[in-house]
């Protein structure tokens, strides 16, 4: 989803930072208007209602733009696919029914596994941006932080790892993997296949634990965690635990009942869909307090919001500032919640096996393309 927006941009400081953390550890954000704040990386495993022995990913064919087989033949080479596979590919392409200027192939078994790890990233990154090309726009996804986890030993036999790791493909920081038809064609074990897609459906997140000073000034805290008119909704549980000697607190406790009903949680489908939410929709009901914007499902309404309710921040970004992913075009590819240091509030994309996550801004960005052109821009409701 694109989103057009104008204006300047501010970068913090741990934007491009090398992530921090991984499964089995914790550390602690910056020192800021946000108190101490540990986290704690953790996967989130889809529920099994979204897991099914008949899942496919996409219909595995490769979906091109073109005006002809020639300019097939030539995005396949640009792309660093050897002259055999492409007269091969050439050879099976057709243009699709009642689509003109799109073509699509059902890649043989053989050339798929033969691409290189550098092929592949070059070409499945390009046929994202193809929309029908599903495995490749809404791959499993992860990064090398938590790949050892993501494909355990424990769960898995070792020669599927080794065989889904030799079909990933590479974005930036991010790892992928779109060929899971061709892999889970040859599993006769269903229990196998649910196994492999609970452990391939896994979103890394955080666990965000509040240190609640003793007996001392909470004021700060409620100040900056009850914008938007929402002191009164923080103050009492920071103040009992305050007097009751200090301690630790879900920032989840924190949240408005929007995003706290939701954090760490699945989507259902919308209605007539196979799809739920996406970002747009996510970040822009926040702090709604009742029933959520529906409209904010479509761009022209987004622009609509941004536009009349929000103004853009030019310092640094405090609690529920949304956050715009943009592009040197001044698109925007992404939106999130802005919680605290390098911290956000996220639903990264509209597939039901994409939960609600707190996520690093870091962990973020690996997932887009050209991510070290991408700019943060912050959004702050106007008069809260």
């Amino acid at each position: 989803m694109t989103l057009l927006v104008a204006g300047a941009w501010w970068t913090a400081r741990t934007i491009f930072a090398k992530p921090t953390g991984s499964i089995g550890t914790q550390f602690s954000l910056a020192d800021g208007p946000w108190g101490k704040i540990t986290a704690q990386p953790i996967l989130v495993e889809a529920p099994e209602k979204l897991l099914s022995t008949d899942f496919q990913l996409g219909d595995s064919h490769w979906y091109f733009a073109a005006r002809s087989a020639a300019e097939v033949a030539s995005f396949l080479r640009a792309a660093g696919v050897d002259e055999v596979a492409t007269a091969k590919l050439v050879s099976l392409v057709r243009e699709v029914d009642g689509k003109a200027g799109l073509w699509s192939v059902r890649p043989p078994e053989d050339i798929v596994r033969g691409l290189s790890t550098a092929v592949r990233s070059v070409l499945y990154d390009q046929l994202a941006a193809i929309p029908e090309n599903f495995a490749q726009v809404e791959p499993f996804r992860t990064t090398q932080l938590y790949l050892e986890k993501w494909l355990e030993a424990e769960k898995l036999p070792a020669d599927l790892i080794t065989e889904v790791k030799g079909l990933m493909w590479k974005r930036g920081s991010g790892l992928f993997f779109s060929d899971y038809n061709l892999v889970a064609d040859h599993i006769s074990s269903p229990a196998l296949k649910i196994k492999l897609l609970e452990q391939l459906t896994q979103k890394a997140s955080v666990v965000l634990t509040l240190h609640v000073p003793s007996g001392g000034s909470i004021d700060d805290l409620v100040a900056y965690y009850g914008v938007n008119g929402r002191a009164d909704k923080v103050r009492p549980i920071l103040q009992g635990l305050s007097e009751a000697g200090g301690g630790m607190l879900g920032v989840s406790n924190m949240l408005p009942p929007f995003a706290r009903s939701r954090l760490y949680r699945f989507p259902d489908a919308l209605p007539g869909s196979d799809l739920g939410p996406a970002c747009h929709w996510t970040s822009f009901n926040f702090f709604n307090q009742g029933a959520p914007d529906n409209s904010l499902h479509e761009v022209p309404a987004v622009q609509d919001v941004l536009g009349e309710k929000y103004c853009q921040v030019s310092g640094p970004p405090r609690f529920g500032d949304v956050v715009l992913l943009r592009l040197p075009d001044n698109s925007s590819i992404h939106s999130a919640v802005y919680i605290a240091d390098n911290i956000v509030f996220t639903k990264n994309g509209p597939s039901l096996a994409t939960p609600y996550i707190f996520s690093t801004v870091e962990e973020m960005l690996a997932f887009y393309p050209n991510s070290e052109s991408i700019r943060l821009a912050y959004y702050r409701l106007k008069d809260s």
